[in-house]
């Protein structure tokens, strides 16, 4: 059964590689749209009372109605850093109740769990939700079909994710409603321009997603520590690396160009002990990862210490089992970007190499991109200003002016990945995980964990 649900998941982490890829910022500023709600009040008409409501149990916070925004500074100024992650402290109630919807380009599971991350979003931030809409056949013409369906029924707050090819049809279609506002989930919304640097053209809006080098980066270090707290003085002639790979996959391969990158600098005397396993021929799915595998293992008997960027959680999932039956388990190790398969196993109490996941809960995902449209919506900022400290000038469209938000990521071992599990459900006042919940000796605090990134990257200019 394990081999089946990896092939799935495959197709689930093929399908969410574009929102860890690349795209690239764009030339056009959006329309200055007029929201069609009322915009937060200021000066004399900002609430005097201090009334609170009770707000998530689970959370244990209570709101606090004159608060003038999520997340304001203290001199009662928007944080436009932060004003699209939800606070508990906010009365979102006293604001309009928008027309929400999710509009995909297929059915499949991965866009249902996007949809029903942003369904159990919805009371929070007060919003009415239409419902998660996408067209059958993939078809760019049906696309727009249903989009225009949703925009022509009143529809507010868009979170499209449309084949990447087809934004520059997608976002003209939507400026059409001046009342709409949209967010991109999974690709970067771009203008398709050739000349850009990057796939599909310059952004035209600000993203959210992850940074495909720096995943490969974190990959490495994540294994290299482990053989650090394990074999300290393990001989570096015996120490190997293989990355998994998708060369015609431009997200995936950047993941692995991080990983190689990174092991040339940190491993030392252990640096030419890097291989790549390249899945292009075999398929992405835990069956092509096994005909792949075992065979670059193979090549290097001398290797007594595996460390494994599994890259994906099939490729992971494969990689651990081949050590298991060759006997390495003990001395290896396998991390993954993903870790819906790694937490199955664990789960089902299975135990080898595969350990340790970088996870994003799902409602984490999608919280500031929701956000992000309910921002825009109340006129407290426009796509050009939201995020300031998160304009990448590397790749923040043709004039500079969108930011690329990174997810934040935890570490998930078979150890802990029940805190942070019940941690996630907590913080989004959801049941995702509610088979947990008779863990009672794993206690969780709202501030356990932050739905914030900890460590700002390097490569971010711009005050924050």
């Amino acid at each position: 059964m394990k081999k089946i649900i990896a092939l799935l998941l495959a197709l689930v982490m093929v399908f969410a590689l574009v929102a860890c890829g690349g795209g690239s910022g764009d030339t056009k500023p959006a329309d200055d749209k007029t929201p069609s709600g009322d915009t937060t009040p200021s000066g004399d008409d900002k609430p005097s009372g201090g009334d609170t409501t009770p707000v998530n149990p689970n959370a244990e916070v209570e709101v606090d109605t004159a608060k003038p925004y999520p997340h304001a500074n203290e001199d009662g100024t928007p944080n436009l850093d932060k004003i699209a992650h939800f606070d508990y402290e906010y009365d979102y109630s006293q604001n309009p109740k928008f027309k929400t919807t999710y509009v995909a380009s297929s059915s499949y599971f991965l866009y249902q769990a996007a949809a029903d991350a942003i369904e159990a979003w919805c009371p929070s931030f007060n919003l009415e939700w239409m419902g998660f809409k996408f067209n059958q056949d993939g078809d760019a013409n049906s696309y727009m079909t249903v989009l225009q369906q949703v925009l022509d029924e009143g529809a507010e707050i868009l979170i499209v994710d449309p084949d990447a090819t087809i934004y520059p049809t997608v976002v003209k279609m939507i400026e059409q409603y001046p009342d709409a506002e949209y967010m991109p989930m999974m690709s970067p919304a771009t203008d398709g321009d050739e000349s850009a640097p990057t796939p599909n053209g310059y952004m035209v809006h600000p993203f959210v997603g992850f940074n495909s080098l720096e995943v490969g980066h974190m990959l490495v270090d994540r294994i290299w520590q482990w053989l650090q707290d394990n074999y300290p003085d393990a001989d570096p002639a015996e120490v190997g690396c293989i990355a998994f790979d998708f060369t015609t996959s431009p997200q995936l391969h950047v993941r692995t160009v991080g990983a190689e990158e990174e092991w040339k600098k940190i491993a030392g005397a252990s640096a030419d002990n890097f291989w790549i396993a390249d899945c292009v021929s075999a398929g992405i799915s835990y069956e092509g990862a096994k005909s792949v595998f075992p065979g670059e293992v193979s090549k290097h008997t001398e290797i007594k210490y595996w460390l494994i960027c599994g890259i994906l959680d099939d490729w992971g999932l494969a990689a651990a089992d081949t050590l298991e039956e060759a006997g390495l388990t003990d001395t290896s190790v396998v991390v993954t970007f993903g870790g819906t398969g790694f937490i199955q196993q664990w789960d089902e109490g299975i135990s080898n190499a595969a350990r340790y996941a970088c996870f994003t809960a799902q409602t984490l995902y999608d919280e500031p991109i929701l956000g992000a449209c309910y921002a825009f919506k109340m006129g407290w900022c426009t796509p050009e200003t939201i995020w300031p400290g998160w304009v990448d000038p590397a790749d923040s469209g043709k004039n500079g002016e969108y930011s690329k938000v990174m997810l934040p990521t935890e570490w998930l071992s078979e150890d802990d990945y029940i805190h942070y599990l019940k941690w996630t459900d907590m913080y989004a006042s959801v049941d995702t995980y509610a088979y947990l919940k008779g863990y009672d000796d794993v206690p969780v605090a709202i501030d356990d964990f932050s739905s914030f990134v900890k460590d700002f990257p390097d490569y971010y200019t711009g005050e924050r």
